[in-house]
């Protein structure tokens, strides 16, 4: 079967809603963690205003110790895709990201006007026209970034947003030389057929793209709706170690999937991940004890089933 790759991203989604700040060697021992456990890729923080989400001051300390501790931050996951990414929403944010040596970044914009006015003060098409010209920056200076569209699949503020304008957005982050393309669920809103319709497009109209989904277990469809992106044909996951996050300029948009979770998914479906889950559990275990509480994931707390379950390909009567 074919493998999924999954991202964490506990540094930036996961603890930029945490009431505490963690210290920088903290972060850089959680993003040393997942890698120990095999997780082929890990957005380290995010390049924003420190004044705006101080849970992510220190984003390029974080590179710079990682550099220093023999981590190369320009290894490659894939062909296509590497082991680092931060998030930038701005030029500024990609400038700082360069500056501490990180040769992949992910530019950020809702699909909705009113997310993106919430998060950064100004229209999508607005965000759009900025990254248009950053991109031809980025691609001087011998980067690769893809794009994240929050609120793909709705919108707290706006409601509804069609899957063409979402698309649309695709299309146009592709035309500007974005290796990777996000569909954010931004606060949980999506539902399995709706998720499945959006990705089975996205496979369709952008096949040499690397096509990612970022999911969040706000109303608890979060598994099934990487179910249905997987039935969909995405082969690139997001999701937080102990099922952490939420975005702070996102009314209850708490809870991403856990990356713990959908690895034992995947497992029992046997589509392989390269993670090893007892050492994901432990990172997990190591997680809540420094956050001081119990965390969302579940497979931790029943016990992961190792057998595969019998379904219809694997099960003989």
């Amino acid at each position: 079967m074919e493998a999924v790759t999954i991202i964490d991203v506990a540094p930036r989604d996961g603890l930029q809603n945490e009431p505490e700040v963690l210290e920088v060697t903290t972060r850089v021992e959680l993003i040393e963690r997942l890698l120990a456990a095999g997780v082929p890729r890990v957005e380290i923080g995010s390049f924003v205003n420190p004044r705006q989400v101080p849970q992510m001051a220190g984003a390029g300390e974080i590179a710079r110790l990682l550099a220093e501790r023999g981590h190369n931050l320009a290894a490659r996951a894939s062909n296509d895709t590497f082991r680092f990414t931060a998030l930038a929403p701005n030029q500024r944010g990609y400038e700082l990201a360069a500056a501490a040596g990180l040769r992949h970044v992910r530019l950020v914009l809702a699909a909705s006007d009113g997310l993106n006015q919430a998060n950064f003060k100004r229209t999508t098409a607005d965000s759009l026209a900025e990254f248009s010209q950053l991109a031809l920056r980025i691609h001087h200076d011998g980067i690769a970034f893809g794009v994240a569209i929050g609120a793909s699949f709705g919108c707290p503020f706006d409601g509804y947003v069609s899957p063409e304008r979402v698309l649309s957005i695709a299309e146009h982050a592709a035309d500007m030389g974005a290796n990777e393309i996000v569909f954010a669920d931004t606060t949980g809103m999506a539902v399995p057929t709706q998720v499945a319709a959006l990705c089975a497009m996205a496979v369709r109209r952008l096949p040499h793209v690397t096509l990612t989904i970022h999911l969040h277990n706000t109303r608890n469809t979060g598994y099934a709706n990487a179910f249905a992106a997987w039935q969909a044909g995405i082969r690139s996951f997001d999701a937080a170690l102990g099922g952490i996050g939420g975005c702070p300029f996102a009314p209850r948009a708490v809870g991403n999937i856990a990356s713990e979770d959908l690895v034992h998914m995947f497992n029992g479906i046997g589509a392989p991940t390269g993670i090893d889950l007892p050492a994901l559990l432990a990172a997990s275990d190591w997680l809540s004890a420094t956050l001081g509480r119990p965390l969302p994931a579940l497979t931790g707390k029943a016990g992961p089933v190792y057998a595969q379950v019998a379904t219809p390909a694997n099960h003989r009567s």
